[in-house]
């Protein structure tokens, strides 16, 4: 019987060359692809949903079973920023230490190295309280030594940086209490000045003093004088910040401008400003090889209607060509958009590096958004985050208690506060 078949087999395989059809090539090694990280077109698209749409469309690759994925994370290590925002707590902790020991020079020299590490971290502070607090802890030390003007300077930045946040040191001293509630007082009804928040490629979100007030370019009114902390984080990913020094009155000005240039930031940068061009696909191009990967999916999300589009595009490593894939609609939650990435891996892993059409570059990532126009100037008031009730500024918040006419505070000079 086993001679038979393999008689029969035999048979049939000369008859299907005599016919001129050659047997089956043997399966070669699946191609590798990897799948970069998605732009927003648009300020209005959801922070997360370019995250969340990577994933679910990486989950259709793996289920296809046609290619083999490279994962192209970028590696997330320790940045200076984040060494920075350790060292300035460790010299807190170290001059509220000094101060209880009453070694009032000593705990001043470790908040001035405190806060200078606090600047140096803008990129990676997101909430203000602890900064707020190393200037108040800073103006009770001066207020102890008798350097009553340094003091009232320290405690105004402290308040400004959170206006409406009470000072968990105030509570230790009603005499320190009293000056924090006539310091803010006057930074409340006093003159304002106004920040405007700009980035490149614009549509990052930005924070100012840890507060989300919008994306850029955005121009934030009423913000108190003194130094202000802000934190872009742009279409990369790459977080970039800064401080900016408000005066009365006037606008001050802070770009947040990456001078990353590896392959992923100045790929996502291009596609951000509705740019396919050489500089895009160079970097695909170098991605591709520091990847050891043959595919390259890249693309950009915009608000379309109610929901969202997603154009997505393909490099291949060994022609050079992108080709752009069919778009993909679905809602802002991203429920509708399983079935749209199952038939975008369906079509990749049916036709591989034929799929779509292929690009012409210099061109447009959508073709239905408007090129070569500024982004939509946003406003924001200082200390209100959208969405949200304001707080002082609210006139149906309840009226804080009136205790009564207050003996206003000495002008003159006077000894050191006691230890808070």
């Amino acid at each position: 019987m086993t001679r038979l078949l393999l008689a029969l087999t035999t048979a049939l395989s000369l008859c299907a060359f005599a016919q001129g059809e050659a047997p089956p090539a043997p399966a070669g090694p699946k191609p590798k692809l990897t799948v970069m990280p998605f732009a927003a077109l648009t300020g209005d698209v959801p922070q997360r949903a370019g995250a969340k749409a990577v994933g679910m469309l990486t989950t259709e690759f793996k289920s296809a079973d046609s290619f083999a994925l490279v994962d192209a994370k970028k590696e997330k290590a320790t940045t200076a920023a984040e060494e920075a925002v350790e060292n300035a707590r460790k010299e807190v902790a170290q001059a509220k230490e000094l101060r209880g020991k009453k070694k009032f020079r000593l705990a001043e020299e470790a908040l001035q190295r405190s806060i200078t590490a606090y600047k140096a971290a803008a990129s990676s502070l997101t909430d203000m309280a602890e900064v707020a607090d190393a200037y108040a802890l800073l103006a009770a030390v001066q207020f102890n030594t008798g350097r009553d003007e340094d003091g009232a300077r320290s405690l105004t930045q402290a308040l400004t940086l959170a206006p409406e946040r009470e000072l968990p040191l105030a509570a230790t001293s009603s005499l320190f209490a009293r000056v924090v509630t006539d310091a803010r007082k006057v930074l409340k009804d006093g003159p304002k000045g106004s920040v405007m928040l700009e980035s490149a490629p614009s549509n990052a979100p930005v924070l100012l003093d840890g507060q989300a007030l919008g994306s850029t370019p955005l121009f934030v009114k009423d913000v108190p004088p003194g130094l202000h902390f802000w934190k872009a984080t742009l279409p990369s990913g790459e977080s970039l910040g800064g401080l900016v020094e408000v005066v009365a009155g006037k606008q001050v000005v802070a770009k947040a401008a990456s001078a990353s240039k590896d392959p992923e930031s100045r790929l996502l940068s291009s596609l951000a400003q509705n740019k396919l061009d050489t500089d895009l696909v160079a970097a695909a191009k170098e991605h591709a090889k520091s990847a050891d990967a043959d595919l390259v999916v890249f693309g950009a999300l915009s608000k379309e209607g109610k929901g969202l589009a997603l154009d997505t595009f393909l490099f291949a490593a060994s022609t050079g060509d992108v080709r752009r894939m069919a778009r993909a609609s679905f809602d802002t939650e991203l429920l509708s958009a399983g079935m749209e990435f199952f038939n975008l891996a369906g079509e990749l892993a049916k036709k591989g590096d034929k799929v779509g059409e292929p690009v012409k570059v210099p061109s447009s990532v959508s073709m239905t958004l408007i090129t070569g126009g500024s982004a939509k100037l946003a406003e924001a008031k200082y200390g209100v985050v959208p969405g949200k009730e304001p707080g002082l500024d609210d006139p149906a918040a309840e009226p804080a208690k009136d205790d009564g006419p207050r003996k206003p505070l000495e002008q003159k000079r006077r000894g050191p506060l006691k230890r808070q």
